[in-house]
């Protein structure tokens, strides 16, 4: 028996060792292309076990479940797509959607690319089971539980379209954040909030159609802003009912097919705002149709609701857009964007709007002091911008002011004029407050006839000072020069550049190109003329360039003359020259964090298991 328990322990000592590799390689982004076949799902979870995943560009059929883990994140190639094998069984119900997490979520980032459900190529009744009707293919299905919440989940600049049920789903879970995503034809929901605590809905277009465009049940401070929600009517349906969906439905879980349960959490505290609801089928908003408790403090504002009769009114083109028929998320995409051109949003990264004040009506009131009538008025600020509520701008330029100073109408002594009128105005910025003054220096002169008869002209000055102050925005705090960080492996290249103070940042390598957003604005006039722009938080790709976290990725040896970066600010833009190198050796690498360590470790266990060898034997 003795050498059968040698073997143990050497076996043992063997899976130490690989466990040991294991750790060493945790946490390095791992870059995976497509495996032929179907089963991809197998090379992408196993890659996550390790650490964050990119997927190179291309098509990855799964016939399975992908698994996420804790503190993770997986990114997309803009043009990668995960999608559902034809051929596949039913294997997506219950508590296993398309992607999944292991163990409660906490700390997840899913974005870039696109998850296609292909259920029009699937057979038709794989959207129930009997225990799930209606339920089975979920595209992103994240679930905590009662007593383990997950936590700090974020989802963006994905398309995820023709899966049977919902496109994504979060279930108890604080901190959710989904923005700058695209779900079509989405039969159940296509954005499900359930136990969902302090979460935000961004800039997301969702053509939804049996169910919700976006559910929101039995959570509390809720956010949906900047959406647009439609209805999908399209030839993928794959026999779902067309028209069903409401365009958000927010209350207390209620029985869906004798399926739902009471829930610790009730509904309150939602708000809905700056949102398109677009010829929703069933209605644009089901608000506590349950019956259950009514919903607290929902509220919606500066919402537009219009319907097909009215989009048609507006001038969006009927032809090769039919809305009783859009047949792909394309064509719903360019729906989507002709909305956008008819009502006129107009969104930005830039606030400058170069607004002069001979643009704005507005007569100054004129005040008489002695000689002289005249009055300045500080009427607003141009290039005004808005980032979290407060007000910006870039510099003492901005105060726009009216003025206006003449000869008073009381001075109309006999043969007196006035030769010249000059207007002086001074501008200061200090301590919060804006400061405009007119100093106006007026020479008029007299006529009078001497002895003789002749006449003379004796000249004079007048001056007249007029002021006007208000509280004045703060001048925006930004970077006049940048420099970034870029480190070179023996494989591939990583850059970033700091985000502070700016609204995106455009990287061109070779032929392609990415721009990572913080700041998207949207312009607007006040009553009083000034056109402003208002700025949101954001946090997004848009491009082809791959990227990963808050760096773009090079694929191959990197070659500077290839690399341009330009940085935006508000008010103007930077080339972005000068990059800390950092040049990254594998073999180094390799000796320093993995294989010392691990000849360490195999020497100890080694020392450790022939001693209790020994001892076995002798």
């Amino acid at each position: 028996m003795k050498p059968l328990r040698n073997l143990k322990i050497i076996i043992f000592i063997l899976l130490l060792i690989l466990y040991s590799v294991e750790l060493a390689q945790a946490g390095e982004q791992i870059s995976l292309s497509p495996d032929s076949g179907h089963s991809n799902q197998n090379q992408i979870n196993e890659a996550l076990k390790k650490g964050d995943v990119f997927l190179n560009a291309g098509v990855y059929e799964i016939d399975g479940p992908i698994y996420i883990y804790p503190d993770t994140k997986l990114t997309l190639d803009p043009n990668a797509i995960i999608r559902v094998w034809k051929g596949s069984s039913q294997w997506f119900f219950g508590r296993t959607g398309l992607i999944n997490c292991v163990g409660s979520p906490k700390n997840i980032e899913i974005s870039g690319g696109e998850i296609d459900g292909n259920c029009d190529e699937l057979p038709s009744n794989y959207h129930s089971n009997d225990q799930d009707p209606h339920d089975c293919e979920r595209a992103i299905f994240l679930i905590g539980s009662s007593n383990d919440y997950g936590e700090n989940i974020y989802i963006h600049n994905i398309k995820i379209y023709d899966c049977f049920s919902d496109g994504i789903h979060a279930r108890f879970c604080n901190r959710v954040k989904i923005s700058d995503v695209f779900i079509s034809n989405c039969e159940h929901e296509g954005i499900y909030f359930c136990v969902v605590l302090d979460g935000l809905i961004y800039n997301c277009e969702i053509a939804g159609i049996t169910s919700d465009n976006i559910r929101i049940e039995n959570s509390k401070r809720i956010k949906v802003d900047k959406c647009l929600l439609y209805s999908y009517t399209g030839d993928h349906n794959n026999g779902a009912y067309k028209g069903g969906e409401a365009g958000i439905q927010i209350g207390d879980q209620g029985r869906s097919f004798g399926v739902g349960s009471d829930k610790p959490v009730h509904t309150s505290e939602i708000e809905v705002c700056n949102t398109i609801f677009a010829n929703n089928g069933r209605m644009a908003v089901a608000l506590d149709i349950a019956g259950k408790e009514p919903s607290d403090n929902v509220f919606f504002h500066q919402n537009q609701f219009i319907g097909a009769s009215e989009l048609e009114t507006m001038g969006i083109p009927v032809e090769g857009f039919d809305f009783g028929n859009m047949p792909t998320k394309e064509m719903s995409e360019k729906v989507f964007s002709s909305i956008f051109d008819i009502l006129d949003v107009k969104f930005t990264n830039n606030g400058r709007t170069n607004q002069t004040s001979e643009e704005i009506p507005y007569s100054v009131q004129e005040t008489e002091q002695g000689r002289i009538a005249g009055g300045i008025k500080i009427i607003g600020f141009k290039d005004l911008i808005y980032v979290g509520g407060v007000p910006y701008i870039p510099d003492n330029d901005s105060v726009l002011v009216k003025y206006e100073a003449v000869k008073a109408p009381s001075f109309s002594w006999n043969n007196t004029g006035v030769s010249k009128i000059d207007k002086d105005v001074n501008i200061k910025l200090e301590n919060g407050n804006a400061t405009a003054t007119l100093t106006v220096k007026m020479e008029w002169y007299k006529l009078s006839n001497d002895s003789t008869g002749a006449k003379k002209t004796k000249h004079k000055t007048y001056e007249a000072v007029f002021s006007d102050a208000v509280k004045a925005p703060l001048v925006l705090n930004r970077p006049s020069e940048l420099k970034g960080i870029l480190y070179e492996y023996p494989t591939h290249s990583i850059a970033c550049i700091p985000s502070d103070g700016l609204t995106q940042i455009e990287y061109q390598y070779d032929d392609k190109t990415v721009k990572h957003v913080f700041l998207l604005g949207e312009q607007h006039r006040n009553d009083d003329g000034i056109v402003y722009t208002n700025f949101s938080n954001v946090n997004y790709w848009k491009g082809d360039l791959p990227h990963s976290g808050e760096f773009i990725f090079i694929n191959g040896s990197f070659d500077p003359e290839k690399l341009t970066v330009t940085a935006y600010t508000p008010y103007e833009s930077l080339q972005v020259t000068h990059f800390d190198y950092v040049k990254k050796d594998y073999p180094a690498k390799f000796f320093a964090d993995w294989l010392f360590p691990s000849f360490g470790l195999f020497l100890i266990l080694w020392i450790g298991a022939w001693y209790y060898i020994r001892k076995i034997l002798y």
